[in-house]
C-alpha cells in the first residue's frame, strides 16, 4: 500500500517535524510542567539502563527544568500514575487505568490456567500483600522453581514471582514503586481514587479499547500502519489497515502526502490545520536549544518514521556486539529545534559528578565553527544541569 499518484493532503516535511517536535514539547523554554508532559505525551516508555539515567527521566529531562529526581516514584506510589504495557512497559496518567481493562480481561482469561496451577503460591501471595502492603519478588522465599516469561526451556522462575508477574498483567495487582531494580507490588485499587475504580467498573471492554486506540493515535499523531505495536492491541496488518480505514470514513484520520516518501501516513484529523499552519522553513540550528534525547523517546519510537520524516537514520547500539558499534552502547539523537542534527554518547560518572562524553557526531551538512563549538559546550553544561551533574568533559 503505497502514496499512489500523491493520494492524500500534501504536506512538508518540515512542517511535520516542526508540529511533532512542538507537540512534543521538545521547543520553547524548557518551563512545562512534567504533569502536563506526561499527558500530552499519553505514556512514558520506561528502561532499566541507567548509563546517562534511565529513559523516563531522560525524557523529562530533555523537555522542562522542573524535573527532579523521584517524581515519578513520587507519582506511581501515591496512585497519580501506573505503569502498564502500552508502547512496551510505560508509564501513563492514572486516570487511563479504567482504559487497559480490554487489554487485562483478555489477559485474565488467556492467564487463568496457568495461575490455577500455582494453587496456595497465589493464596499466599496476595495475603501477604494485603496484610504487609507493597513487596518485591525478593520478599518471598520459594524453592519451588516454574517456567515463567523469560526462561526458555528449563524452569528458573521462583513460583511466587511468577505468580506476582501474572496477578500484575491480569489487574488484581499493580506496580506501585522499586527497590533499586525490584518492582513493587500492591493491591491495584489501593491508593488510586475511587472515581478511576469506578470509571473501570462500569466501562466496557469495547469501550475500552478505542479509547486506548485513541490515546495511540495521540500519542503518535503522525501514523503509519507497520507499527506491530498500532492502538497498543495484538493486531494483524489485515486488522491495522481495517481500522485506518474506519477511522479515515469516520474523519478522524486523514491520510497525507509526504513528498519523496512512499510509505503511507495518516494524522489526525483535527489537527491538519494546524500542522499546515507550520512554515516551510524551520529555524536556525544555533539560535534554539540543543535537546538531547535518549534512545526510547517518544519521538525515536518509530525508526521508518525518523529516516521518512527527519532524514536521520538511528540504531541503539547497546545490544549490539562492542566491535560491532559504530558510536557506543548509549548514543543519543540530537535534536535542534526540530531537525534531528547528530548524535552523542555519554555516561554519568557518579563519582565526580560529572557528565563524560566520549564522542559527538554531526550529520554531514551541520557546518561546524569555533563558534558553533562553544554554542555546543554551552548547551551541554546546561543538560549536565539538568541532570544534576556539576561538570561535563568532552573529548578535545
Amino acid at each position: 500500500m503505497v502514496n499512489e499518484g500523491g493520494k492524500g493532503v500534501p504536506v512538508a516535511k518540515a512542517q511535520l517535524r516542526q508540529y511533532l517536535a512542538a507537540s512534543q514539547f521538545l521547543t520553547g523554554n524548557f518551563a512545562a510542567s512534567p504533569k502536563d508532559i506526561l499527558q500530552s505525551l499519553e505514556c512514558i516508555q520506561l528502561d532499566p539502563v541507567s548509563l546517562v539515567d534511565r529513559n523516563q527521566n531522560l525524557v523529562l529531562q530533555a523537555r522542562t527544568q522542573r524535573f527532579f529526581p523521584g517524581i515519578l516514584e513520587q507519582w506511581l506510589s501515591n496512585g497519580q500514575i501506573v505503569e502498564y504495557e502500552a508502547n512496551a512497559a510505560s508509564l501513563m496518567p492514572a486516570v487511563d487505568f479504567p482504559i487497559l481493562k480490554g487489554i487485562q480481561q483478555r489477559l485474565y482469561k488467556r492467564l487463568e490456567p496457568e495461575l490455577l496451577q500455582l494453587g496456595p503460591v497465589v493464596d499466599e501471595v496476595l495475603r501477604r500483600v494485603e496484610m504487609e502492603g507493597p513487596l518485591t519478588s525478593r520478599a518471598f522465599d520459594s524453592a519451588h522453581k516454574v517456567s515463567g516469561y523469560w526462561d526458555n526451556q528449563i524452569p528458573n522462575t521462583k513460583a511466587t514471582s511468577h505468580a506476582l508477574n501474572l496477578l500484575r498483567d491480569m489487574g488484581i495487582l499493580r506496580v506501585v514503586g522499586r527497590e533499586g531494580s525490584q518492582r513493587l507490588f500492591d493491591l491495584t485499587w489501593r491508593g488510586l481514587s475511587d472515581a478511576v475504580r469506578q470509571r473501570w467498573e462500569t466501562m466496557a471492554a469495547a469501550e475500552a479499547d478505542q479509547l486506548l486506540l485513541q490515546k495511540y493515535l495521540r500519542a503518535y499523531r503522525v501514523i503509519e500502519i507497520s507499527d506491530p505495536r498500532f492502538g497498543w492491541h495484538s493486531l494483524t496488518m489485515a486488522e491495522r489497515r481495517a481500522q485506518v480505514s474506519s477511522l479515515v470514513s469516520q474523519g478522524v484520520l486523514t491520510q497525507i502526502f509526504v513528498e519523496n516518501v512512499q510509505r503511507p501516513y495518516w494524522v489526525l484529523t483535527s489537527e491538519l490545520n494546524q500542522i499546515l499552519g507550520y512554515s516551510l522553513s524551520e529555524p536556525d540550528i544555533d539560535a534554539v536549544p540543543l535537546r538531547f534525547l535518549p534512545p526510547l523517546d517518544n519521538l525515536l519510537w518509530r525508526r521508518q518514521r525518523l529516516q521518512d520524516i527527519f532524514e536521520f537514520s538511528y540504531t541503539w547500539e547497546i545490544y549490539l556486539p562492542p566491535g560491532k558499534r559504530r558510536y557506543g552502547p548509549y548514543v543519543m539523537p540530537i535534536l535542534a529545534g526540530s531537525r534531528l542534527i547528530g548524535r552523542i554518547n555519554a555516561k554519568r560518572d557518579t563519582n565526580r559528578n560529572q557528565l563524560i562524553v566520549s564522542g559527538i557526531w554531526w550529520e554531514p551538512w551541520v557546518s561546524t565553527s569555533k563558534q558553533w563549538h562553544r554554542f555546543v559546550l554551552e548547551q551541554l553544561e546546561g543538560w549536565a544541569m539538568r541532570l544534576g551533574l556539576s561538570s561535563v568533559e568532552t573529548p578535545s
